[in-house]
């Protein structure tokens, strides 16, 4: 028995040292994968958290982004107390729980019956976002195309429509490179403690998650090695189908086969000849893919790798889906924070907030309009372009601010607050032998004071300014001293929340970069 045991010890150690020593095969040939040229020009993109969870918006509830509780593992509508709020609420709005009503039903109830992928790709046109898809399958399991590998998916139970699919197709037909996120790598886990809970309680016994028969709906809440499967083929099926252009993982860095996923994902680009991006949410090794930041959290002020925020249009820092006391972001709020970003080397990822039947606010639609607004004008000085060595004037540190629920509980730390920055605050970026330097207000003076290029700061060789162009408008007056660069303001201003100024050169332009220290430049944490 001795030997048996020392046998299957030796297997074992061998197998794992197998996976390992293949694990670092598959990651020594993705970290060859660079990030495309695109994906580092783009700086704006959007997507959308939109699904079944979105239909529990609309009910009467007693706290704000109620559909977050359906979407990690329905643990509110499962809790073992039948006078707790959310449970009262999914009883009365689908069905009791003891009785087998369950998550499927609510799927019945999301229809989409309103949306129109054309509208959006539309829309997103007109924001200025360069990508754009939505979420392919959130923490709930459910999978917003017409899936080949489970029915609980848009194709099969609710809808009926193949969501994902019309939306990707939208987006192409406009020029726009596609891009979509998958959440179901922390599905497994999220439901191990409510199916266990579920199996101790006598009075949950027909609950439907537990559920042999319907595997195939909830087809996270068996063993592991299952799920893994079905995830696997769930993701390569949206790889496959729609090749997208850019993917991110909420999640499952090195679980799951996750690997083997994304050489899929950059084998499916090179056979489509395309160049296709990962962003990388914390879950993946340093340089690789697009660093993914949610709300700004824990991140550096500066990070000499292409990255980008994640952050709701909501005003919430986790309202991902709709509800219908939602409120809105504001444009200027939007572009000041995306000025701030790329001129840090990065930039945004905004995720719309639709309704269940496919509509969207109205604030949703100013929303995009007025960034798109912005962009048409003021494009040159964000997209494809870079920092300057000076990247920052005015606020430079931190811009982190929190949260609070009515119980006094905080949020995490989200970055930037835009309403810390002011007409003081300046944001360089830098495209050929052009300059940009974006004032976040407008100055009362109707002078725009640039300190960073007083004349002690070298521009070029011969450290003179040519000429400067307030986009939007045209040549301004102004005047360089020991002091600053004071920049005289037209009558009549393009816009009032980011004036961006076009400088000229005589020779070339000083494209150093910023001096920053490299040591801080950190992975994102996982949220």
């Amino acid at each position: 028995m001795k030997k048996y045991w020392m046998v299957l010890l030796v297997f074992v150690l061998a197998f794992s040292a197998q996976a390992k020593k293949i694990d670092e095969k598959v990651w020594g040939q993705l970290m060859g994968r660079g990030v495309p040229q695109w994906a580092k020009d783009a700086k704006f993109g959007i997507y959308a958290h939109w699904g079944v969870y979105s239909v529990s918006g609309a009910w009467d509830y007693a706290e704000p982004n109620w559909g977050n509780g359906y979407i990690c593992a329905y643990q509110r509508f499962y809790h073992q107390s039948p006078k707790n709020d959310m449970r009262v609420q999914f009883e009365k709005n689908v069905g009791p729980i003891a009785e087998g009503f369950g998550y499927k039903d609510l799927a019945k109830q999301f229809k989409a019956e309103d949306f129109d992928p054309n509208y959006w790709a539309d829309l997103i046109v007109r924001s200025g976002a360069k990508y754009a898809g939505i979420c392919a399958i959130h923490h709930d399991g459910y999978a917003m195309w017409d899936s080949d590998i489970i029915d609980l998916c848009a194709g099969k139970l609710g809808p009926k429509r193949d969501l994902l699919g019309e939306m990707m197709g939208a987006i192409g037909d406009r020029g726009l490179k596609t891009f979509t996120s998958f959440h179901h790598a922390r599905t497994y886990k999220h439901f191990q403690g409510i199916t266990k809970r579920l199996k101790n309680d006598p009075a949950m016994a027909k609950a439907d998650l537990l559920d042999p028969n319907l595997r195939n709906l909830y087809w996270y809440a068996g063993d592991e090695d299952y799920f893994a499967d079905i995830r696997y083929k769930l993701t390569k099926e949206v790889i496959d189908k729609y090749q997208p252009d850019g993917i991110w993982f909420d999640g499952g860095g090195g679980k799951y086969g996750t690997e083997t996923v994304l050489n899929d994902f950059f084998n499916m680009g090179d056979k489509a000849g395309k160049e296709v991006v990962v962003h990388n949410k914390g879950n993946f090794p340093e340089k690789f893919g697009v660093y993914s930041y949610e709300n700004g959290h824990a991140r550096p002020l500066y990070i000499d790798w292409p990255w980008e925020d994640d952050t709701p249009s909501a005003t919430g820092w986790c309202d991902w889906p709709w509800f219908k006391a939602i409120e809105y972001k504001k444009p200027c709020d939007i572009v000041v924070r995306l000025c701030d970003l790329v001129a840090r080397n990065g930039g945004l990822l905004l995720s719309m907030n639709p309704r269940p039947d496919g509509k969207l606010d109205q604030g949703q639609i100013d929303l995009l309009e007025g960034i798109g607004s912005w962009l048409g004008q003021n494009g040159e000085a964000i997209y494809a372009t870079v920092p300057w060595k000076i990247f920052a004037e005015g606020n430079t540190g931190y811009l982190k601010y929190f949260q609070y629920k009515e119980d006094g509980t905080k949020s995490r730390g989200i970055q930037p607050d835009p309403k810390q920055l002011t007409h003081e605050d300046v944001r360089f970026t830098r495209n050929g032998e052009n300059l940009y330097a974006t004032v976040l207000g407008v100055p009362p003076s109707g002078i725009a004071v640039i300190k960073s290029l007083a004349n002690g700061t070298s521009v070029s060789k011969s450290n003179k300014i040519k000429s400067i162009e307030l986009l939007g408008h045209g040549a301004v007056k102004w005047k360089r001293t020991d002091d600053a660069l004071n920049i005289q303001l037209p009558e009549t201003l393009p816009n009032e929340w980011a004036l961006s100024f076009k400088i000229r050169v005589d020779g070339e332009l000083d494209k150093s970069k910023p001096d920053v220290d490299g040591s801080k430049m950190k992975l994102p944490k996982q949220t």
